[in-house]
Order: C-alpha cells, then structure tokens, then sequence
C-alpha cells in the first residue's frame, strides 16, 4: 500500500471535523492513496494494450477528484471564516 493510506487511516477519525486544515490534510492523503492506485492499474493496463486511454482516463480522474477536494475545502474554509467575522 502507498504511504499516504496510513495518513489517510488516521486521518479518517477526523475527517469530519469542522477545522479546514484538517479537511484538507484528510482529502490529501485520501486523494494520493487512490491516485498512486490508479496511476498503478493505468499503467499495467496501458502496458498489456499499449493503449493510452487508461492513462487518460485515470487523469482525467485524479484531476475530477482534487477539483472536488479543492471545493469542499474552499466550502469549510469560507464558512471558518465567516463564523470569525465580526457582525455588526
């Protein structure tokens, strides 16, 4: 298994935590476990077709999964931030 699955186990008790940081550092080391896998299976199945789809694919895929990443953190981000506003 990839370095990152052990952060990303325990990272998980905590993936739900309301602090943007720690959501992040959870979604990263979740996102890298699953590419490094991918990455893994594109390129066995790229060298038994020589096909670069699977290639394609997978990052096509990885690029979906940080874009989605990058929008819940922003989401908690923003949302730290305006609990700590001042109101008038």
């Amino acid at each position: 298994m990839p370095p990152n699955f052990g952060c990303a186990l325990m990272l998980a008790r905590w993936r739900h935590a309301a602090g943007s940081l720690t959501r992040a550092a959870f979604l990263s080391a979740r996102n890298d476990t699953i590419a490094d896998v991918a990455i893994i299976a594109a390129g066995l199945l790229t060298a038994a077709t020589g096909s670069p789809w699977p290639d394609l694919v997978v990052g096509l895929g990885i690029f979906a999964m940080n874009l989605g990443a990058a929008r819940e953190i922003w989401e908690a981000a923003h949302r730290e931030y305006r609990s700590l506003a001042p109101h008038p």
